[in-house]
Order: structure tokens, then sequence, then C-alpha cells
């Protein structure tokens, strides 16, 4: 729940900035009808930081500002270019950027440029490290209140509370910081920052299970958004209205919810489409659709890292290892809930680590390594009471912080009612004296009674002044305490390939280890062959040093092929599911293949053979990994083929065979070569990583592996029928 959580809460303030208001649509008529390049179209450019993140505005702004040599414009927009370019990942760049506005702030001396300064330079920091940014933003509130920018004020609260309530999992503090920036944002009815604190604080009540509390700051979201008219923040609550569904195993339902949602993230690098693209795998796993799955998982671990969300990634990935384990993958679901676990572990997040420990005990569990999985469930029980032990304590803080709350909202009701009722009294009095008045005027006409009347009318003015004054001494009061009352409210699976890696390195670089300690003794008898002037003996060691060195230089590109081998097995595509002629696929791969191997080798001959079904139309895969595996297979059997050729063998004729086939739903690839065949004793390792039937330093074995990871995130299967001496066959077979 934490990490859905605070993925939205990043994603609500960043994405709210796309509805069309009445400010932003008078803002982009008078951007229109003011095409000069002066102060005026600058301070309007950067007053679209409020409305667009669209970088034009301010590099239009940035430009403008030196050919005028406007610095205080100047500043402004480096501060929210900076802060975009460290949001990408562009630190240095964006470092810069707010340095050079840090001088042009200095040298102007401007209160409210500073404080912008400081508040978006103090966010940029959160993304290294969540206690130094969160130090820096409170710097940056005091800062921001001297400037009186209340818009401003409000961002850097909703920062603070970010970093309180999630990062950092104080919800009180959390919960009072929300509340103050949307107490700030309802001054200046900035509903943006209105529309997000309640989402915020109803997210934060969900989570303790107050759903009384959290439904109605959802609704006060609803009820800003009529006025705002944003489509991101109805998006918001489609995907919260998809998790309840999700939760309560209404998958379908929820699947609705999160494509309507989908539709409002129209910003390529938020953290909003990151958790929509989960949340649809976590839907579509649990209907089973384990290849839809695979594809909106893949994309949102694209999407964290191109972000660099490492709480959102540590996240992911526990949806990718249940989902590789469901398909039955275990060693894969190793890999991602290990990899989870260690990314969780280094920014501290128990609950991720939880449930990463929760899905390696399974995994291991299906695995039958009862040790490990005996392990992992002891590490998902110790987190999962820590995780606990926080909740209660935050539910109990929060309890007590809406108890205090409630308190204090009830004395400043007592205190508006006593204000209310002075209020009345004092119109009494105005009364009062106007019937005085009134009466002084009936008895001036009476010229008997003028002198009587005159002094009673100044005695009793005197006395009505002194009501007044005591009045407003009471008003003063109260009006004191209120604000005391007011203010003390406020401050109240990477671990297997790792050691697959190790191992296989280990046997080339002992080669180079051994024959470089060896070329260093040579080279030393070498000097002393020299010295004595002993030039054949020279030539001799000289020729051994060369012989070593081509040893070094082939076994280090061992090592290199080892290393290319694991990342292209660790790399993963761009998960687009798109239709693709399977037959065509096949027959490019296989020239591809054969003048590949023509190139290298130009002794290299075989006779290629295709039966493509015609029948066969385009089908919905992810093309570059298809062709991969296909390509893979290809060379293997161009391999094996050569090799048998190789061994002298009288009349044979090395032959590949790649042909398709449509039965019923599944389309079915065929490779075939009448090559020397799998032994049967290896048949059942081939598909495992680093297994290999070539010899040392012609391959990694993680060709097939790759493959057979691939073939299953399609919902296809890959299998080999081989005999000794008369060649193998591998064949795919996919879903239509």
């Amino acid at each position: 729940m934490k990490k859905n959580l605070l993925s939205l809460l990043f994603a609500l303030l960043r994405l709210c900035v796309t509805a069309q208001d009445p400010a932003e649509v008078k803002i982009k008529q008078e951007l229109t009808a003011h095409p000069q390049q002066d102060t005026f179209r600058v301070n309007k450019l950067l007053e679209m930081v409020y409305f667009s993140r669209d970088e034009n505005y301010f590099q239009e702004a940035l430009a403008i500002s030196r050919k005028i040599n406007y610095a205080t414009g100047e500043a402004y927009a480096l501060i929210h270019l900076g802060f975009r370019k460290i949001r990408r990942g562009e630190r240095q760049v964006g470092d810069s950027m707010f340095h050079w506005a840090d001088s042009i702030a200095q040298l102007t001396g401007n209160i409210d440029l500073l404080a912008t300064l400081q508040v978006y330079q103090a966010y940029g920091s959160v993304y290294l490290n969540s206690r130094v940014g969160l130090d820096r933003l409170l710097r940056a509130e005091k800062t921001a209140e001297k400037s009186g920018n209340k818009k401003l004020l409000s961002i850097c609260q909703y920062y603070v509370a970010i970093e309180y309530g999630n990062a950092l999992g104080n919800l009180p503090k959390g919960m009072e910081y929300y509340l103050k920036c949307i107490q700030t944002a309802e001054e200046v009815n900035y509903l943006r920052l209105m529309c997000s604190g309640f989402m915020a604080v109803g997210q934060l009540y969900n989570r303790m299970d107050d759903h009384t509390h959290a439904d109605s700051y959802f609704q006060k979201v609803r009820e800003a958004n009529k006025k705002l008219k944003s489509t991101v923040v109805e998006g918001q609550l489609l995907n919260r209205e998809g998790n309840e569904f999700k939760k309560q195993g209404r998958y379908t339902e929820a699947l609705d919810a999160f494509k309507k949602a989908l539709i409002t993230a129209k910003e390529a690098d938020s953290t909003f489409v990151v958790t929509i693209y989960r949340n649809l795998a976590d839907a579509y796993n649990g209907l089973d659709s384990l290849a839809l799955a695979f594809n909106y998982g893949f994309n949102s671990v694209r999407y964290a890292k191109k972000i660099g969300d490492h709480l959102l990634l540590s996240g992911i990935v526990t949806t990718l290892s249940t989902t590789y384990l469901k398909n039955k993958m275990p060693d894969s679901a190793v890999y991602y809930a290990r990899l989870g676990y260690d990314s969780s572990k280094s920014i501290g997040s128990v609950e991720v680590m939880r449930d990463n420990a929760k899905a390696l005990a399974d995994a291991y569990a299906y695995k039958n390594d009862f040790a490990n999985a005996y392990k992992w469930q002891r590490h998902y029980f110790n987190h999962r009471d820590s995780a606990l032990n926080t909740e209660v304590r935050n539910k109990s803080a929060v309890a007590q912080y809406d108890y205090d709350l409630e308190k204090k909202q009830a004395q400043i009701t007592a205190l508006n009612q006593e204000k209310k009722i002075q209020r009345n009294f004092l119109y009494s009095a105005l009364v009062v004296l106007l019937l005085i008045v009134i009466t002084a005027f009936l008895l001036l006409k009476s010229n008997g009674q003028k002198q009587k009347a005159n002094k009673l009318l100044q005695k009793q003015k005197r006395e009505i002044e002194d009501q007044r004054d005591q009045t407003n001494q009471v008003l003063d009061h109260l009006q004191q305490t209120q604000q005391q009352l007011i203010q003390s409210e406020k401050m109240a699976s990477l671990g297997e390939l790792t050691a697959g890696i190790a191992h296989e390195i280990q046997n080339p670089l002992n080669f180079v280890n051994n024959f470089s300690d060896i070329n260093t003794e040579l080279l030393q008898e070498l000097k002393a062959e020299a010295d004595k002037g002993n030039i054949d003996e020279i030539k001799s060691i000289a020729d051994d040093v060369i012989s070593n060195e081509q040893k070094i230089n082939h076994h280090g590109k061992r090592a290199d092929a080892i290393v290319k081998g694991m990342l292209q097995h660790s790399r993963s595509s761009n998960g687009v599911i798109e239709p693709a002629d399977i037959n065509a696929l096949c027959d490019e791969y296989l020239r591809l293949s054969y003048h590949g191997l023509r190139a290298k080798d130009k002794s290299f001959n075989a006779t290629m053979k295709t039966d493509f079904d015609g029948s066969i139309s385009k089908i919905n895969i992810i093309p570059q990994d298809i062709g991969r595996v296909i390509l893979n297979l290809i060379n293997n059997a161009f391999y094996a083929v050569d090799e048998k050729k190789k061994s002298g063998i009288g009349r044979y004729e090395p032959a590949v065979s790649v042909s398709t086939k449509k039965v019923g739903d599944k389309i079915f690839i065929s490779v075939r070569d009448n090559g020397n065949g799998i032994p049967q004793k290896v048949v059942d390792k081939i598909f495992q990583p680093f297994f290999t039937t070539k010899p040392t330093g012609q391959g990694t074995g993680l060709g097939l592996s790759l493959s057979y990871d691939i073939v299953k995130a399609h919902g296809g299967e890959i299998k080999v029928e081989t005999k000794e001496g008369e060649g193998s066959e591998f064949i795919i077979s996919l879903p239509v």
C-alpha cells in the first residue's frame, strides 16, 4: 500500500498542471496578444509554471531575458529549467543552472527569487538524500513565508509533507504539513494544490483503514475539481477506484478503471504512468493473463528506470516475480524478487523488503529448496512484524493527532461563537447609540429641555464609548487567542546470475593471470639473456612471450563474450507487442545467419531449406525478441552442421531447414539440422543458464536460456527433439 501511495503523491502535483482553467487561458491569450520581447512577456511565460510542464515556455523566457538583460527573469527561467533537468537525471546540468540562478539572486537580493530557488533546489536534492532534502525544504519554507508568495509556500509545504509522511514514515507530521499546504492554498484559491492536498490526506486516511475520513477528503477532491475541471484529477480518482476493485478481487472492473485512468496520464516520464502500468500488471496477473501482465510489468520497469525512481522499481519487480512464479519460472521469480529486495534494502523500505522476502520464500519453496525458503520466510516474518509495529505506531499517532485537531477546532468554534456574541453586543450598542441620537434630536426640538438633554447626551455618549473600547479590547483579545490557537494547530533473481558470471569468467581470468605471471618471468629471463648477448635465447623467449600474449588475448575475448552474453541475457526489450509476419521473420533471420557465418568463414557452406505455411496471418508478438530466439536457434544449427562437416565424414552434406505450421490456435516454428545431435544425458540441461555443449571459449551458454525466457513470456513453449549422430530439431509453439 505504501509504495502505491508514495507513487501517487509524487504524481499529484506534477500531473495537476495539465488542466485548463480561466487563469491559464487568460495568460495564453495575453501571450498571443503580446508578441513583443520584453519583461511583460517574460513574466507571463514564467507564470506558466503553475499550469504547464512544457519547457518551451521557460526556454523562451530565458532567451528573451538574456537578450534584454532582464536578470530576474533569467534567474526564474534557470530555476524552472534546472529543476526539470534534475528530475530527468541530468543533475550536473541542473545544478549548474541552480548555481547561476543563485548568483543572480545574491546580486539582486530578491527574497521571492531566493525563496523560489531554495524550494526547487531543496526538492531536487531529495532525489539524492531524503533527509538532506527535508532539512533544506524546512529552511526553504521559512524563506517562502518571508517572501509572502503563498503559492510557492503551499508547494514547499506539499513537498515537506511527502518527505515526512512517505519517505520517512512520520504520518502525523505528514498529515500536519498536508493540512498546512491545503490552508495556504485555500488562502490564494490555488485549486491545483488544494486537490493534491485533499487527495494526499485521503490516501493517508485510507492507509490507516479510516475509510470514513478518507471518503470525506476524496469528496473534497471531487468538489474542488468541479471548478478546476482537471481530467488528470479525475484519473487519480479512477486509479483509486481501480485499486479498491483489485483488493476485492474484481479484476475485470479494476482493469476498466485503470485503463480509463491511463488515458489521462499523458506525461511520458510521470510516476503516474509507472503506477498505472504496475496496477494493470497486477490486475492481469490476477486474471492469469500472464503475457499481458509481463508486458505491462516490463513497461512499468522501463518508465521507473527512466525517471530514476528506485522505490517504485523495487515494488514493480515484486509483481514480476509473482508473475514469473505463476508462469512456473521459479528461477526468474527468484532473480526479480532478489533484485527488488536489494533495491528496497538500499533505500530502507521495510514494506517493500517484506513483499520481496515473501516472493523469495514462495519461489524457493516452489523449487523445493526448503533451506532458502525457510530463510526467506523468516526474513518475511521479521519485516512484516517491523512494518506492522510501525503501522500501529502511526495509526495511534494519527488518531491522537485527529483527537487534538478536533479538540482545537472545537475551541476555535467556541471562540468564533463568543466572537459572534460580542459582535451582536456591539451591534446592540450601536442601535442604542442610534436611539440616543434620535432621542437627543427630539429633545433638542424642545426648548425647555435643551440644556438638560445636551448634558444627558454627553454622559450617555461617554458611557457608550467606554463600552466600545471595552468591546474592542475583547475582540482584540479574541483575535489574538484565535491566532495563537491556529498557530498551535499548525505547529502541533540478480544473486544467481552474478554467481554464474563469476563462475564463468573465473576460468579465462585464471588463464590471463597465469600467462601474465609467466610473461613477467620470461621478460626477466630475456633481460638476463640480453645482458649476456645470447640472441638465439632472446628470440626463443620472445616467441614464448608472443605466444602467451596471444593466449591472453584469446582468453580476454572469452571473458568479453561472456559479459556481452550476460548483458544480452539481462537486457529488457521495449516490450511493444505488435502484429508481425512470422514467415517473413524466419526467412529474414535464416538469410542473416547464413551470410553472417559466411562473412566470418569463407569455407562455410550449407544447404538451406524452408517450408512456410502460407495460411499463417500476422500474429501479435514482440518482433525483436522472437527474432532473437529464431536467430539463436539458426546459428546453433549452422554451428552443428559445420562441426560435423569438419569431422571429415564422407558424402556428408550439411543442411538446415526452417518451417512454420498453424495447428488450431497455435503456430509452430521448427529449426532442424542434420548435425551430430545432442547427447541424451545433457538434453535436460540445455536451457539452463551457462550450460553449453560447445568447446571452451566458443559459447557462453546463455543463448538458449534467454530464448526459453522470451518464449515463455509470450505464453508459448520451446522443446527439442534430437538423436545422436543424426541431428536436432528445436520446435517453438506460440499462441495465435
